[in-house]
């Protein structure tokens, strides 16, 4: 029969002892590594499969809704303070608009009175006459207002109108061939150049204000050229006719020189 020190080795003892150990460690280490793990990871273990992702569902929404709330707090907020600004600017222009309700018909009625008073003593040659220095001054809601008057024109009470002779008209220059001209478009007969000539003003007008049409005779043909001028020199007459050539309207200079164009009945 064994003994009972037999049946117990110190070699037990020592396996026994490291087990518990180990058990204690991972104990040890469960506890403290608990307060790491998530919340959600416990409601999933704690739950089962549908359970648990429902409850994680609810939980993202509600956190999405109490962001939205937040914003919509702030949102809420910047509208009352936009909402009372809006007030205060309002009622300062209904303030303003009060005031000028109140003072504008004293201001005419007290500018009709100084007007019928003064008529008599205007100058019917004479514009801008009044009283220099003279100020106005009248009880208004919040206040006074003052209004002074000044003549038009510093130091002066008046202002004179003279009349001043126009100047002699400017001589038309003669077609005489002493003065640059341009040619335009191909020969025509003398009672269709009138008609020919309104037609130019109505596509080139402003190229050609200040020219008169004359009439010059075209070498070999019995047609007349239309001849526009006087221009200040060839020069010009030049650059004129590029930019009629450029819109296409046949433009040569030449002298101004020929017979007036006959006028249509």
């Amino acid at each position: 029969m064994a003994k009972a020190a037999d049946q117990f080795r110190p070699a037990d003892v020592t396996m026994w002892g490291i087990v518990a150990l180990g058990i204690w460690a991972v104990a040890i280490l469960g506890a403290n590594l608990s307060g790491l793990i998530p919340p959600n990871v416990y409601g999933a273990l704690h739950a089962s499969r549908l359970e648990g992702s429902t409850i994680n569902q609810l939980r993202t929404q509600v956190a999405t809704l109490e962001e939205e709330t937040s914003k919509m707090k702030r949102e809420n907020t910047q509208l009352l303070q936009r909402f009372a600004m809006n007030e205060e600017a309002a009622g300062a222009v209904t303030k303003r608009v009060g005031a000028l309700e109140v003072s504008v018909p004293k201001i005419l009625e007290r500018a009709q009175t100084e007007a019928r008073t003064a008529a008599t003593a205007i100058d019917s040659t004479t514009t801008g006459s009044i009283t220099p220095g003279k100020t106005l001054t009248f009880e208004t809601e919040g206040g006074t207002v003052a209004v002074q008057q000044r003549p038009l024109v510093p130091g002066s009470n008046e202002v004179k109108l003279k009349a001043i002779p126009l100047q002699a008209p400017m001589p038309l220059a003669i077609p005489d061939g002493s003065a640059p001209g341009i040619a335009l478009g191909f020969p025509v007969r003398a009672d269709t150049a009138e008609a020919q000539w309104q037609e130019l003003l109505a596509e080139v007008g402003t190229m050609l204000v200040g020219l008169t049409p004359v009439l010059a005779d075209q070498d070999g043909t019995d047609g007349k050229l239309i001849v526009a001028g006087p221009l200040v020199d060839r020069a010009s007459a030049i650059e004129l006719c590029a930019r009629l050539d450029r819109v296409g309207v046949p433009c040569e200079p030449t002298t101004y020189v020929g017979r007036p164009v006959p006028l249509l009945n």
